[in-house]
């Protein structure tokens, strides 16, 4: 079965107007957070990738040209960068759009940027799910919680509340992204809309999904956050 990993950056922030979004900035490698977000995965499972950014921001920091770069560099030959003219209002349109923009079709992994973790997972509808007492420091209001049954399966999913002691590491697969797009449709008048709503619909209709639990997570949430990571990495070592 074909998969391709989205990597959505649509969104806009006033922010980005005086300085560069921070998710491109680089590691002490040199690799842009964006690119390094991903490189824990098995890229060579993925038929595409995709990251999706705006053409306002691409224009005047060359964000494409900046990532092609880099693809270059690392050999991503199968990587291309989606741009779109207009500001998103949820991560689920900036997907929608790039599915729609780019005729994907079969399964698809969409990737938070601003994150990091390893894992294998299944081509299946599914979440990467992490422990929150694994975390040495986190803030809890800024992530999505799921629920499990005894055979494993997702029951629930919903923000920023704590029902259980996993949480959505920044990672999602649909086995079907046109599934994916009719949800969507379904949704999209909803007031801020979020993943976990895609999600959870599916549920109500009786789609299952499945967790996958992964390793060395980072949370990379704010330029804040990123700091703070790289500066209890110095201490430690």
């Amino acid at each position: 079965m074909s998969i391709s990993l989205i990597i959505p950056i649509g969104a806009d922030n006033i922010e980005y107007e005086n300085y560069r979004p921070y998710i491109f900035n680089f590691a002490p490698d040199g690799i842009s957070l964006c690119i390094k977000s991903i490189q824990g995965l098995d890229l060579n499972r993925f038929d595409n990738i995709y990251f999706t950014i705006l053409e306002k921001y691409d224009k005047k920091y060359y964000l494409s040209l900046l990532l092609k770069l880099q693809f270059k560099k690392l050999g991503l030959s199968n990587a291309k960068v989606v741009v779109l003219d207009e500001p998103t209002t949820s991560q689920a349109e900036t997907v929608y759009r790039t599915v729609n923009c780019e005729n994907i079709e079969g399964a698809i992994f969409v990737k938070d940027p601003d994150g990091y973790f390893c894992g294998d997972f299944t081509i299946a509808n599914s979440i990467a799910i992490y422990p929150l007492d694994k975390l040495e420091m986190v803030n809890p209001r800024n992530k999505s919680y799921v629920e499990l049954d005894d055979q494993f399966y997702i029951t629930n999913i919903i923000e920023k509340k704590i029902i259980s002691r996993f949480f959505n590491a920044g990672g999602y697969i649909f086995d079907d992204a046109a599934v994916f797009c009719k949800y969507y449709e379904r949704l999209y008048l909803y007031e801020q809309l979020f993943m976990s709503h895609i999600v959870y619909a599916m549920l109500l209709d009786n789609i299952p999904f499945r967790p996958f639990e992964v390793k060395d997570f980072q949370d990379w949430g704010s330029e804040r956050d990123y700091n703070y990571y790289l500066l209890d990495r110095l201490w430690k070592y």
